[in-house]
């Protein structure tokens, strides 16, 4: 197994216990995920963990073959992930955050992505992804 820095491990820990943090500023209030050590917006180093729910606000989905192109840094992530399940790419935030993320989004095909897109922001339900590392991810899907 990967051996994981203390931030990380923390993180990657409550991802097997089912919860995602985030780190909430205790100067300004900025709340970000993925967790990062420093706040994004003020610089400050006064963090605490954050639960940041099960539920994301989708609020651009990107569906696009990532075999022709995409999103290099997915294409590379893919190839961890145990679950092969088709997936895009979405622009979203967690309803307690207040930083915009990028991640994994299930559910999405061919024959229904004009019909979602029509419907966005929409929400969306965390999903853990299994690595190939003995550790997870998180990305979101949508339920019908």
């Amino acid at each position: 197994m990967y051996k994981l820095r203390p931030i990380l491990k923390t993180y990657y820990d409550s991802l097997e216990d089912g919860k995602v943090l985030g780190m909430k500023c205790t100067d300004c209030g900025d709340v970000v995920w993925p967790p990062l050590p420093t706040c994004q917006k003020c610089g400050g180093y006064n963090l605490d963990w954050y639960d940041m729910g099960d539920e994301a606000v989708i609020d651009e989905i990107r569906y696009e073959d990532s075999s022709v192109g995409g999103d290099y840094t997915f294409r590379k992530a893919n190839d961890y992930f145990v679950d092969k399940s088709p997936y895009c790419i979405c622009v979203g935030h967690f309803p307690r955050g207040t930083e915009q993320f990028h991640a994994a989004l299930y559910g999405v095909t061919e024959e229904n992505k004009d019909e979602l897109i029509s419907q966005l922001p929409l929400k969306a339900k965390v999903k853990f992804i299994q690595l190939d590392g003995g550790f997870k991810s998180v990305g979101f899907e949508i339920k019908k």
